[in-house]
């Protein structure tokens, strides 16, 4: 085993949300709970609390950071109209009567506001029976201290006259009473949003957009004022849909996934080549193993896309994200056709993790970074086969296939240096070098969670022929001067990329591939074993015949480094040190 030429040292931040910070070269998860944190290279990161503000103290509680807003009047068309004056912990309190505020700091979002050259946080304050808010805060610095501004949207004014603490009447215009519509009880949850999980995002015209909302009434989107980083008052939505299949309100704005109860929450939007890409997180977010709670586990993120920032979004199979009635979406009972695209899901026994214990499930609440450096990055939190609830942070890069998809590297991000760009212009590994023995993920979908199944994988081999055997049996082919794969497994068709990877924990490399079927929403992961057991080992400085020296890629290398693999006269090898 070659030592590891790069450093992850892991954090656990759940529900982390990745932005970059430009003067300082560095990248920032932000997450539930006021768990934080920082790396230079996505690898090592290093966790901080960022401090609450208030008029009066750069270091406030819980208690009372979210008490009084800063911000009390925004425009309406064009003229100053007051903003209530919104406790966003009071709020939350109605559903409890033992409600603490330092377990319901929830899943924020933080952006870089261009018109408001301020870092703009939104968070979730939780409440009980709907009772939630997300609210801004802002700051000069990415690390804080962040002050309340102003309610962006608030839920659970479903009885009495609680919305007058709120700024319905702001949107919808002076009510005698609540209207009929929010007057739905119990009822909420299948109609309306829970005002959770924000993701607030530039479209590309420069419009600012948030998405929110979590299982209950399902995701829906709001159109948000560049000058001020709250709720555009200009905005209107006329209804659409009626009862619980409501699909525009005039308060809560656009829905644009889930519904009726059904599960999916931590929504993320992100513009990459040509769509809009929308991720959702189905299922519980427990390790699962409980047989008796079909609830507790079975988190999988799932992928839609459209060309629009505000939908309609759809799978490959032309699922839209939007639910008409309640289904079972996620696990061994899934009854919606497998909606969205499974980008990958819980697996086991992987590369070089210890078999049937480090292995990934629950992978969630993610965030995703089409990054300066120009690659794409997909950022999540993952409980593990055998470690309980104890979660970690993990990185893997994202590539689109030749048909616009998205497709995750096997393995985690680890310094590989292809670019986003390089796929369709580059072959990053040599047609002669792809023949061998490899490793198949094939990641399903309808997992046990209740079982704590995870995909395991096969025994395949790419022969130079173009077939595939073993385990899996088909045909493979690779488009000649691209890194776009084409895989036939049986009688299905994945299409993907062929890359360089790095067998964390260790620094050996190899080919390996990812590729998605369009037609059954089904991702595959591979990489190349004969790449590990069967290269040789020369002495640095030892003469092994003439040969012109190339790496993986088929690039030709003058000075090779120690503890990589490389070919010479058809011969892969190893300089030791």
């Amino acid at each position: 085993m070659s030592a590891a030429a790069y450093t992850l040292k892991r954090v656990s931040v759940h529900d982390p949300s990745v932005v970059w910070e430009p003067v300082s070269q560095t990248y920032y998860i932000f997450g539930s709970h006021r768990a934080s944190a920082k790396s230079k290279d996505l690898m090592s990161w290093t966790s901080f609390t960022a401090p609450w503000a208030t008029a009066t103290n750069k270091n406030a509680s819980n208690s009372v950071a979210f008490t009084t807003p800063a911000v009390t009047t925004v425009k309406k068309g064009g003229v100053d109209v007051l903003l209530p004056n919104f406790n966003a912990m009071a709020w939350a309190k109605r559903g409890s009567s033992n409600y603490n505020i330092d377990g319901n700091m929830w899943a924020p979002d933080v952006i870089w506001n261009k018109a408001m050259e301020k870092w703009c946080m939104y968070l979730s304050i939780n409440g009980d029976n709907w009772y939630s808010s997300i609210i801004l805060l802002t700051s000069d610095k990415i690390e804080g201290p962040y002050r309340y501004q102003a309610p962006v949207v608030t839920s659970g004014f479903h009885t009495g006259t609680s919305y007058k603490d709120t700024d319905l009447e702001l949107v919808i215009g002076t009510q005698a009473s609540l209207p009929g519509r929010y007057a739905v009880g119990n009822n909420w949850g299948r109609r309306y949003p829970n005002s959770i999980d924000p993701c607030v995002f530039y479209d590309e015209e420069g419009k600012l957009w948030m998405t929110y909302g979590s299982w209950s009434g399902g995701i829906w989107m709001l159109e948000l004022d560049e000058n001020t980083g709250l709720r555009d008052y200009d905005v209107t939505y006329t209804l659409a849909g009626s009862g619980d299949g409501v699909t525009i309100d005039p308060y809560f704005g656009k829905k644009i996934a889930g519904g009726f109860y059904v599960s999916g929450e931590a929504s993320y939007i992100e513009y990459i080549g040509g769509y809009y890409y929308l991720f959702v997180t189905y299922g519980g977010l427990a390790a699962g193993g409980v047989a008796s709670d079909y609830n507790n586990g079975g988190y999988q993120m799932r992928v839609f896309r459209s060309t629009k920032p505000d939908g309609p979004y759809l799978d490959s199979r032309s699922n839209r994200a939007i639910f008409t009635s309640y289904l079972v979406n996620f696990g061994p009972k899934e009854n919606d056709n497998n909606r969205g695209v499974n980008i990958f899901g819980a697996y086991t026994s992987w590369g070089n993790q210890t078999k049937g214990n480090n292995g990934e499930r629950s992978q969630g609440h993610n965030s995703i970074l089409a990054a300066e450096d120009g690659r794409t990055y997909l950022v999540y939190h993952t409980r593990f086969q055998n470690w309980g609830e104890s979660h970690q942070v993990r990185v893997h890069q994202v590539f689109q296939n030749k048909n616009g998809w998205l497709v995750a590297a096997p393995f985690e991000y680890t310094g590989e240096q292809v670019k986003s760009a390089d796929i369709a212009t580059t072959q990053q590994i040599a047609t002669n070098l792809i023949p061998g023995k490899y490793k198949l993920l094939v990641h399903n979908y309808k997992l046990d969670h209740t079982k704590k199944e995870a995909a395991s994988p096969i025994d395949i081999e790419l022969s130079s022929d173009g077939n595939i055997t073993g385990d899996a049996t088909g045909t493979w082919t690779i488009e000649e001067g691209t890194s776009y794969v084409t895989l036939k497994i049986g009688s299905t068709y994945y299409h993907g990329v062929m890359i360089e990877q790095t067998l964390e924990p260790t620094n050996t490399k190899a080919p390996a591939f990812t590729a998605f079927a369009a037609t059954t929403g089904v991702t595959v992961w591979g990489y190349q074993t004969e790449a590990i057991d069967d290269i040789a080992e020369i002495k640095a400085g030892r003469n092994e015949g003439d040969g012109v020296i190339y790496d993986l890629q088929g690039r030709r290398v003058m000075t090779p480094r120690p503890n990589v693999i490389y070919i010479r006269n058809g011969r892969k090898f190893v300089l030791k040190e």
